[in-house]
């Protein structure tokens, strides 16, 4: 599956980038990834591979990465933000269960 985007009300999930545009990469490696150019090869992969869908928390306005959002393809999801973020966390996690259920068929849960 190609990646998709979810507006996530005060939220933006979009797909991990390391470009002339958008770079995660700082805010990987300040979230504890020791490898973060390969943490965004991967993610990508897993799309491609429908392996696992995961998308970035967002600032709408400016592209910053806050957090991480995962969806396994039996139905888990998995969430950081940083720093902790309730608010982050609970919409992200909202959007992401909406898009499970309607465009993949999957029940969620947390692990």
């Amino acid at each position: 599956m190609e990646p998709v985007e979810i507006n996530a009300g005060r939220y933006y999930l979009r797909q991990l980038r390391s470009d002339d545009q958008l770079d995660d990469r700082p805010a990987l490696t300040a979230a504890g990834v020791t490898a973060p150019s390969q943490y965004v090869a991967r993610r990508a992969r897993e799309w491609a591979r429908d392996e696992s869908y995961a998308w970035v928390i967002a600032d709408p306005r400016t592209g910053a990465m806050l957090g991480e959002v995962v969806l396994g393809t039996d139905g888990t999801i998995e969430v950081w933000t940083s720093p902790d973020d309730e608010v982050a966390e609970r919409d992200a996690v909202a959007a992401v269960a909406r898009f499970a259920a309607g465009a993949l068929g999957l029940a969620v849960r947390r692990p």
